[in-house]
């Protein structure tokens, strides 16, 4: 098992945090107010950037045309010690003077969408229609353009800011995990860019996903009557599936969690045969580590019965490295900390949510859940407003990222501190 060393921050970066000007004072600040105005003399290149990046395409484990063009652009807005690791994690740093915290701003590159998809963005009415439009290609580029515009405004950090283009957060938040475990100091806090806008969320789901193959051997079906059949052993399974007793999902929760969902289906070869083999994925997700371990117990328990009820084979296939969630902080402790409540004070500071209070939801199925795992303050937040994610007809609403970015300039500044 791979040994971790955390940095001592606790109580003390927490008082720094408190410590630190409010919100609305460093809203109020020259430096951040030239900031915004950059963003809002600059919006033609913001929204030509998000169409160009959103048009690369960028399957997870085929993110290298972006990686590219994030490295290039990285070393634009004029970050140092720009790196890529092994498996494609590309980021570059903003070094601060000191005095401030260690600030990750991590947005992913990768899409769910096959190298082929046709990816050309259309807009109608301000609104951007294309595959990736919003998952995370918008997050991206209002990290990029809200790091490029602190800087030309002059603003100066006391905590070095990292700006992480991760890899594979689709197929279970893969780049994150490696970058995070792989580094030998963890940053003082870690902001996922990969929600709406005015969303904040400091919790994590569990996520387990898995591929159950049925196996039995092939036949004509002039020879199939009466005989095992591994389509009729995955389709028992998938019913019982749907017929599972849930829990209730808590009361008020935007997320209607627990769930199990089968996603794909595939096997055989030919209409006239029984296939040798069928398979099913399940995503199994909760709020807690005992519902999901017991859910994950369950579910491969139908599988079992449902490939003994018809005499086949059953093969076990993780999807997902597993994350284990035994250092991460209790509840009330990760919604207290000084990084959720400033998160909360820059939403409201820019009335990201109209006249309502932003609310923190222990919630994520993002990159930040990584760094609630290892103990870790982190969260996920937004910068653009957007609908249909992993759809053909995903949707962003263009002018959204011009107070995403300027929600992201807030933040850094007052998470890392400025001169």
């Amino acid at each position: 098992m791979l040994a971790l060393r955390f940095p001592v921050i606790t109580l003390t970066l927490a008082a720094e945090l408190l410590a630190q000007p409010a919100v609305q004072t460093v809203a109020a600040r020259a430096d951040v107010q030239r900031a915004f105005a950059h963003i809002d003399e600059n919006q033609a290149k913001i929204f030509a950037e998000w169409i160009r990046v959103t048009e690369i395409s960028s399957p997870s484990k085929q993110e290298q045309a972006r990686m590219a063009y994030m490295k290039a652009a990285m070393a634009r807005i004029g970050l140092v010690d720009i790196q890529q690791d092994e498996i494609g994690n590309t980021w570059g740093v903003w070094k601060g003077s000191g005095g401030g915290p260690e600030t990750v701003l991590a947005a992913h590159m990768d899409t769910v969408f096959p190298m082929e998809t046709k990816i050309k963005v259309r807009e109608d009415n301000n609104i951007y229609y294309a595959p990736g439009i919003g998952d995370d290609t918008g997050n991206l580029v209002a990290t990029l353009h809200s790091i490029d515009a602190m800087k030309k405004a002059g603003i100066r950090p006391k905590g070095d800011i990292i700006f992480l283009a991760t890899v594979q957060e689709e197929i279970g938040l893969r780049g994150a995990q490696h970058w995070l475990t792989k580094r030998a100091r963890k940053p003082d806090l870690f902001v996922s860019v990969d929600g709406g806008l005015g969303q904040v969320s400091y919790g994590a789901f569990r996520i387990e996903q898995y591929r159950f193959v049925f196996e039995g051997a092939p036949m004509h079906t002039l020879s199939s009557r009466g005989q095992p059949n591994s389509a009729r052993a995955a389709a028992k399974a998938i019913v019982r599936l749907g017929e599972m007793k849930l829990p209730e999902p808590e009361a008020g929760s935007r997320m209607r969690l627990p769930v199990v969902n089968v996603g794909v289906v595939g096997g055989g070869t030919v209409v006239n045969a029984v296939p040798a083999s069928v398979f099913f994925t399940a995503d199994i997700r909760s709020l807690d580590s005992p519902t999901e371990a017991k859910l994950v117990a369950e579910v491969r328990a139908i599988a079992e019965q449902a490939a003994r009820d018809e005499g086949v084979r059953l093969r076990v296939e993780p999807l997902m490295e597993p994350i284990d969630y035994s250092q991460a902080k209790p509840k009330d402790e990760r919604l207290s900390h000084p990084l959720v409540q400033t998160a909360l004070a820059a939403s409201d500071q820019l009335k990201l949510t109209g006249d309502l209070k932003a609310e923190a939801h222990d919630a994520g199925a993002a990159d930040h859940n990584i760094g609630v795992s290892l103990g870790i303050p982190a969260i996920n937040v937004g910068a653009t407003r957007t609908r249909g994610a992993h759809s053909l007809d995903e949707s962003a609403e263009k002018l959204s990222i011009i107070p995403g970015a300027k929600y992201l300039i807030l933040l850094m500044a007052s998470l890392a501190g400025v001169n």
